[in-house]
């Protein structure tokens, strides 16, 4: 509750008034460590507003699918999302090119440019869609999971690969001959038990938390590209809030350093029971990973073509931010 105190001659009257509702949602693994961030962002907000903020998790998916949540959150239904890559390509097609298949050539690449060009790039775009960017959300490597191994290029022709309607996906899936079978995550189960696909694509994260592993034991270590999203305000929102919400709001949720080393901690676990959960993960040689880089990388300029607007704009800073890199910038 917030006072307020009117003094009129000898008499005070105090007024209240309810705290901030702040809704925040989400799609977070219950009781995974990302859950966790997202459960100490709660207790901050309350505890660093002094009670003005009243937090409100709907990290479970109790917001709807994920384009409900980014609906939500640019009506103002939700004041904070945390939303994939995927899904915020939608609005703003431009960041549809971060699924360029080996766009990057390491991990700590990806990640320098993510500090030093993302928010850069990116900010204005969102911004135009009436949301602020607060975070990167790292969620590591995306991945193919299938009924059988996958190591080569050649081994994906004529297989039935699930993918998201995202046009990166669907080119890099096409490069490497396989059948690209569109289907929501709730028929991905029962797709695989049917045979109306083979497998799919999603990150380490997603394949040892959820029911894949039991009927696509195989988990192949593409890392094509590097998933991730943003930790998103709606803008007209926060602009209402006073100035110590507005920083308690911005500044108290976890860094992005380190919402990347839990990705990672998260990530090694899920990887390092394979034995108890019965699923076999396979590591690419280099010449593996040599071979599925050269039947896709062809895909970039198409990419561009694709989504227009100001797509190769998008990849000319991303490409000075990895130039920078190379030269030895960290």
């Amino acid at each position: 509750m917030r006072e307020f105190s009117l003094v009129v001659g000898l008499f005070t009257f105090v007024f209240t008034a309810h705290a901030e509702e702040v809704q925040i949602g989400g799609f977070i693994i219950p009781g995974s460590p990302a859950a966790t961030l997202f459960y100490d962002y709660s207790e901050r907000l309350s505890s660093e507003s002094n009670g003005t903020l009243e937090p409100q998790l709907l990290i479970h998916g109790e917001g709807g699918p994920e384009e409900q949540i980014l609906s939500g959150v640019r009506r103002g239904r939700i004041k904070i999302a945390s939303l994939s890559s995927l899904v915020l390509s939608n609005i703003v097609p431009e960041i549809a090119y971060l699924g360029a298949p080996f766009l990057f050539d390491s991990k700590e690449e990806f990640d320098y440019v993510v500090d030093n060009v993302f928010f850069d790039v990116f900010s204005p775009l969102i911004a135009e869609r009436g949301l602020t960017i607060m975070r990167w959300l790292d969620l590591g490597g995306q991945n193919i999971y299938s009924t059988k191994p996958i190591l080569w290029p050649e081994d994906a022709v004529g297989m039935r690969l699930r993918a998201t309607q995202d046009i990166a996906a669907r080119m890099f899936l096409e490069a490497v001959g396989a059948d690209v079978i569109y289907i929501t995550s709730p028929e991905t189960i029962p797709g695989l038990q049917t045979g109306l696909i083979d497998g799919g694509l999603t990150p380490t994260v997603a394949y040892t938390g959820t029911g894949l592993v039991a009927e696509a034991p195989h988990f192949i270590l593409t890392q094509h590209f590097f998933l991730g999203g943003f930790l998103l305000a709606n803008t007209e929102w926060l602009e209402t809030l006073s100035e110590s919400e507005h920083r308690v709001i911005l500044d108290t949720f976890a860094s992005t350093a380190d919402v990347r080393q839990t990705i990672a901690v998260m990530n090694a676990a899920g990887l390092t029971s394979a034995a108890e959960e019965g699923f076999n993960a396979h590591t690419l040689s280099t010449e593996q990973r040599a071979a599925w880089k050269a039947a896709s990388v062809g895909t970039h300029k198409p990419i561009i073509e694709e989504i227009g607007g100001r797509a190769q704009a998008v990849a000319d800073a991303i490409r000075a931010g990895r130039n920078a890199f190379a030269a030895g910038a960290r």
